[in-house]
């Protein structure tokens, strides 16, 4: 039975759950720009490591060499004031020395070897120690704009969460206003109003709404390791969504994947956009348990979930959520099996 209602009130609903519409659909438009940025920061992690990994090899290369070069340096000097010295007493070249009847020239012939050996080796390091500096230098650069780019998207994802947090506490004190305009339309209409929930109360006892269903559980067809990654993303149900996390006690999307998958003894990278490209790609009318569903915004992929079976996916969503079950969400890019 519809509720009559003076113009004005009707006009002061219609406001505020069109504001609270719009407000609902910057916030959702805004957590998709916040999945983006974690996916892109976590690919910027990854190169900024790559950098640091290949920086502390050139350092450690070019200590090996040095030390190289030291030992060679020693020895030869070693053996060439040796042969000068005593004539070849010891050596087996100091041998051919001693049975000349002038070791002289041979012992400066020996001298001018081992002399170019050493200039031989220390150029060669000079070389080696200019081509890694340069090399150094290169990726020094490339590590500073790796770094900076790394700042500036955990800064803009800061500033889209703060954002979305501001939407949300004013989408609540819309929801709350609407609540008191409509709670004061049914106090004006006090008779009709409880006419209306008396035959609401009799359409409920009709239409009693489906039970939840839980997820459907591993089948026997799926496989082991599919099975083992879905036991370990429910161990962390209700764990909260951490920007970039990836262990127990807080993770973004990828982390979980990461981490779930990892327990069952399957290296993932931690990025969504990576993870696609390194597992197998499967149809989507052929995903068993443990499968991955990845979502993209202009081919760009920023968000994967974890099949569990029954159209029922494992995920953790964005900020201010928990790891959770949720049916599958529409519009997916494609979907891997690790």
């Amino acid at each position: 039975m519809a509720v009559p209602t003076s113009p004005s009130d009707a006009t002061s609903s219609t406001t505020l759950r069109a504001e609270a519409v719009h407000l609902a659909g910057e916030i959702d438009t805004l957590n998709t720009k916040i999945e983006i940025l974690s996916e892109e920061y976590d690919q910027a992690s990854g190169h900024l490591s790559v950098i640091r990994h290949q920086l502390a090899g050139d350092e450690h290369a070019i200590t090996i060499a040095q030390s190289n070069v030291t030992l060679d340096t020693a020895k030869l000097t070693n053996q060439a004031v040796n042969a000068y010295v005593n004539a070849g007493a010891e050596t087996a070249f100091s041998a051919v020395i001693s049975k000349s009847g002038n070791s002289l020239p041979l012992q400066q012939t020996y001298l001018a070897v081992a002399s170019g050996n050493l200039s031989s080796d220390v150029t060669t390091l000079e070389n080696s120690k200019y081509a890694l500096h340069e090399r150094g230098l290169a990726l020094s650069s490339e590590e500073a704009q790796a770094a900076a780019t790394t700042a500036t998207l955990a800064a803009a994802q800061s500033n889209a969460a703060n954002l979305a947090s501001q939407l949300r506490s004013t989408l609540d004190g819309v929801n709350g206003q609407l609540a008191t305009a409509v709670a004061a339309q049914e106090a004006a209409q006090q008779e009709a109003a409880n006419q209306a929930a008396a035959a609401e109360a009799v359409q409920a006892s009709v239409a009693t709404p489906p039970p939840v269903v839980a997820p459907a559980p591993t089948t026997a067809g799926s496989s082991t390791s599919g099975a083992s990654a879905i036991h370990a993303a429910e161990t962390q149900l209700g764990v909260p969504y951490v920007w970039a996390g990836a262990s127990p006690g807080g993770f973004d999307c990828s982390g979980l994947a990461m981490w779930a998958w990892g327990q069952a003894g399957v290296s993932l990278p931690h990025s969504a956009q990576a993870q696609y490209d390194s597992v197998e790609h499967v149809s989507l009318s052929d995903l068993e348990p443990g499968d991955l569903i990845f979502y993209a915004d202009g081919g760009y992929i920023y968000h994967v979930v974890m099949y569990v079976g029954g159209n029922e996916v494992i995920q953790a969503e964005n900020t201010g959520t928990n790891v959770m079950y949720t049916s599958i969400p529409p519009g997916p890019y494609g979907a891997g099996r690790p």
